[in-house]
């Protein structure tokens, strides 16, 4: 039976040492956990930065692929398309031509025309004069490509189906004859200095008028 008032054991005499020691223990855990978890973070961020980097990168090159293609293509698109807007271009002298029709007018089309596709055209245009009339002009031309194709480098064929109104009126514009006429033909353009020039044109079947 211990004395009262003796020592205490060596146990107890350590206890608080040992609660000392797992204390810090603890501390110094949580304090590597922190920065473990820190560093993951910055690692984490700094992926993160590099990905980010990365896709703009792509982003941009993307972008600029886009935009060259874009380019090209319209590029192709416009060149493609030339000899088509000159023969509207064309047609629609043709279609003033009709409205006013005059030698003046007529020799104008030779800029658009050849001698031999301009005979084509200046079938309406001389029945028109030699009867003191024109066209009132009130339905434009309808036209619509149905294929084009290029022979040669400076040449291009353009098959079309076309309905033009001939509404005739003399020149009090009185209506004296009206005549809707559809008809489908092929257009030769060759490319000159000044753009493409229609070199010929050939009727492709019969001509359908109607009354109108």
């Amino acid at each position: 039976m211990p004395l009262v008032g003796s020592e205490p054991g060596p146990l107890r005499r350590l206890l608080p040492w040992l609660v000392a020691l797992a204390l810090l223990a603890v501390v110094a855990g949580l304090t590597v956990w922190a920065r473990q978890q820190d560093a993951a973070r910055r690692v984490a961020e700094v992926r993160a930065e590099a990905a980010e980097a990365r896709a703009s990168v792509a982003e941009a090159s993307l972008t600029a692929i886009a935009r060259s293609m874009a380019a090209a293509t319209a590029t192709a698109q416009a060149t493609g398309s030339q000899p088509e807007a000159a023969l509207r271009r064309a047609l629609n002298l043709v279609f003033e031509a009709y409205k006013d029709p005059n030698e003046g007018k007529l020799r104008a089309l030779s800029d658009a025309f050849s001698p031999d596709a301009l005979s084509f055209e200046r079938t309406e245009a001389e029945h028109l004069i030699s009867g003191g009339l024109h066209i009132a002009g009130s339905t434009p031309y309808e036209l619509q490509v149905l294929e084009s194709s290029a022979p040669a480098p400076d040449q291009v064929d353009i098959r079309t189906r076309e309905t033009w109104t001939y509404d005739e009126v003399d020149g009090q514009n009185r209506r004296v004859r009206c005549v809707r006429e559809e008809s489908e033909q092929i257009y030769s353009l060759k490319r000159v200095a000044a753009g493409w020039l229609i070199q010929d044109v050939q009727l492709q079947g019969s001509t359908r008028r109607t009354d109108c």
